[in-house]
C-alpha cells in the first residue's frame, strides 16, 4: 500500500503504511528502504537516514541503499560518511555512474 501511495503522488500516506508495516515487523528492508527513500524525498533527511542505516543492516548487499544514503549524507555535509557509502555501493555494483559522479563530488567538497 506504501509503495501505491508513493507512485500516487502522496507521500505522506506513503510514510504512515510503511510506518505500520514496520510496527508489525522490523525486520523489512525494503520497507526500511522505501521509508528512507520517501522521507528523503520529503526533506526529512536525519529520518532518512536512520532507516537507510537499518536496510543496510538487514540487507548489506543492496547497492542502491548505499547509494541513497550517501546522497543523504551529502545533504547534511556529511561528505567523509558519504565517500564510505559511495564506495561500498561502487563494491557491490562497479557499474554505476551516478555513484562515481557523487564519490568526486564528495571528495570536491572535503577539498581533496
Amino acid at each position: 500500500m506504501g509503495n501505491a501511495l508513493y507512485d500516487m503522488g502522496k507521500p505522506e500516506e506513503a510514510v504512515t503504511y510503511y510506518s505500520k508495516a514496520l510496527e508489525q515487523d522490523q525486520e523489512l528492508s525494503d520497507v526500511h528502504y522505501n521509508l528512507a527513500n520517501t522521507l528523503y524525498m520529503l526533506q526529512s533527511t536525519d529520518k532518512a537516514i536512520e532507516h537507510y542505516k537499518k536496510a543496510i543492516e538487514l540487507n548489506p548487499q543492496k547497492s542502491e541503499t548505499y547509494y541513497n544514503l550517501g546522497n543523504a549524507y551529502c545533504v547534511v555535509n556529511r561528505f567523509a560518511e558519504a565517500i564510505a557509502v559511495y564506495k561500498r555501493s561502487i563494491e557491490l555494483d562497479s557499474y554505476n555512474p551516478p555513484a562515481f559522479y557523487n564519490l568526486g563530488n564528495a571528495y570536491y567538497m572535503l577539498g581533496q
